[in-house]
């Protein structure tokens, strides 16, 4: 009668490590559904980066795609360090659950935040004006002059006149 009691413990056993096993498939599930939903939302920054340069008459290069494939690799670098976390806080959930059967969510938490504040960062990115753009980037062309232009106070002086020209004159347009 004792391998009765033996066959049912460990029948117990593994009933837990299926359970515990389910959790992992769907979490890798929400992982995986996690990563493509900030993939689309980096294509859609693309999409709408393409229709607003088409929009402004602007030649599309290789160095704005250039940036999207930056831009992936530092996403997906951030989001694998949040799921190393979250499989650190899942794994302490793991051995709380089988060791001293506590029931703790079994979620990456981590991660969503972070694809969250990701998809937020490319939502502002879309919904930003094509013309603020094309400032900031005129804006910044301004200072790299003056920066190679430190010695020479005329050519300074002509690049901010011509900026602020350029400026007065989308003003009076609009």
């Amino acid at each position: 009668m004792e391998w009765a009691f033996y066959f049912c413990d460990r029948r117990k056993k593994t009933e837990k490590s299926k359970s515990f096993m389910g959790k992992i498939f769907v979490t890798m599930w929400i992982l995986f559904g996690i990563y493509i939903l900030v993939l689309v939302m980096i294509m859609a920054d693309l999409w709408s980066g393409i229709r607003k340069a088409r929009s402004l008459g602007e030649v599309r290069t290789s160095y704005g795609y250039k940036r999207t494939v930056g831009k992936v690799a530092q996403y997906y670098n951030v989001l694998i360090a949040l799921t190393v976390v979250d499989s650190m806080q899942m794994s302490a959930v793991w051995y709380f659950e089988q060791y001293y059967g506590n029931q703790l969510w079994f979620f990456p938490f981590m991660t969503l935040g972070g694809a969250f504040l990701l998809c937020l960062i490319e939502i502002k990115s879309i919904y930003e004006k094509a013309e603020d753009k094309v400032r900031l980037d005129k804006a910044g062309q301004v200072m790299g002059k003056i920066i190679i232009n430190r010695e020479n106070v005329e050519e300074i002086a002509a690049s901010i006149k011509e900026y602020l020209n350029d400026k007065d004159d989308k003003l009076k347009n609009e």
